[in-house]
């Protein structure tokens, strides 16, 4: 069973922090990991809250294999070990992080079939954007900062996101 997100009211706090990764990721000049950071990184830090299975705020990379092998396992209908790249689809169904990065990103010898652990062991651009101090852990100070500047992140509306969106279902 693949790891779900929940937004019910614990998930209010991470309302204004996704907001402000997405005003950040669009800003220039402020100093931000996410300047000069392409859109495919930029759909991984904005996932990354996702990937927070035990929701003690902080991400680790431990978490993002377990998210990852969650999801590869769901999609992988004949339970061979491999994805084809009609099982990718359903696994892009079910976040669309995976729709917006593609296929190919993944095959890394490009035989056109994707194994646990080419998604696994492929390095994850929001660790390396934001994990300054190299310990495989995104600290909320880590995913915050990447936003830039504070006066950059506007008020949180109260509004939830929508569902199905970067990271989410």
């Amino acid at each position: 069973m693949a790891a779900s997100v929940t937004w019910g009211n614990g998930g209010r706090g991470l309302v204004p922090m996704l907001v402000a990764v997405l005003v950040g990721g669009c800003s220039t000049g402020s100093g931000s990991p996410l300047d000069k950071a392409s859109r495919i990184d930029r759909e991984f830090v904005i996932a990354a809250v996702t990937w927070d299975l035990n929701k003690d705020g902080y991400v680790t990379c431990d978490e993002w294999k377990q998210y990852v092998t969650s999801l590869f396992r769901e999609a992988d209908a004949n339970h061979d070990g491999v994805l084809t790249r009609e099982e990718y689809k359903a696994l892009s169904r079910l976040d669309r992080l995976f729709e917006t990065v593609g296929f190919d990103y993944w095959d890394a010898n490009h035989d056109g079939r994707l194994t646990l652990s080419e998604m696994v062991e492929k390095p994850n651009p929001a660790f390396t954007l934001l994990d300054k101090n190299h310990d495989c852990v995104l600290s909320p100070d880590e995913r915050v900062q990447s936003r830039g500047p504070a006066e950059d992140a506007p008020k949180d509306s109260g509004q939830l996101p929508p569902m199905g969106g970067p990271g989410g279902r």
